[in-house]
């Protein structure tokens, strides 16, 4: 599995597990808080396409310090949208989480590719973020027994033929 469905995987599940403990009382929408994040990532690669070493590291400490927040925020989208029940307010609602999910990172393309290009032009900047995209996957081939996971086969990916 691609990284793009492992974090889908991860988010979802994440989401579903802060939906069951009852997220945190606020009235702001989660796709609204999501696109927070989002704006705050942007921020800091746009900031940073000049030092892209210093980008990759803020980057590492603002997901190692939020990412529980995001995960949380697009589970608790899914649900929001997932609750509703009559077909047309659910996909109207959809839309505008999409909406409001994309904003952020249409206004911030440009700098966003910038960034990952100087990135790809800084070898230490470059390893730093190719080391923790590795380790990223190593957890969740450890946690998942494979590397190939979808949410079908979810419960069976947690349940080890062997044990380490």
């Amino acid at each position: 599995m691609k990284m793009k469905g492992w974090l889908v995987t991860a988010l979802v599940g994440a989401g579903a597990v802060y939906a069951l403990r009852g997220g945190c009382v606020n009235s702001t929408a989660p796709d609204e808080e999501l696109a927070d994040h989002f704006e705050e990532l942007c921020e800091i690669a746009s900031s940073n396409i000049d030092t892209p070493k210093k980008g990759v590291k803020k980057l590492g400490r603002y997901m190692a310090r939020h990412l529980d927040d995001i995960l949380g925020d697009f589970g608790s989208t899914i649900i929001t949208i997932e609750k509703i029940s009559d077909d047309k307010k659910h996909d109207e609602r959809a839309r505008l989480a999409r909406d409001r999910m994309q904003r952020p990172w249409i206004d911030c393309a440009n700098d966003w590719q910038s960034f990952w290009m100087a990135v790809d032009e800084d070898p230490e900047a470059s390893e730093i973020a190719t080391r923790a995209a590795d380790r990223l996957g190593r957890t969740f081939e450890i946690i998942f027994n494979s590397k190939d996971v979808d949410l079908r086969h979810l419960p069976d990916a947690f349940l080890s033929k062997k044990l380490d």
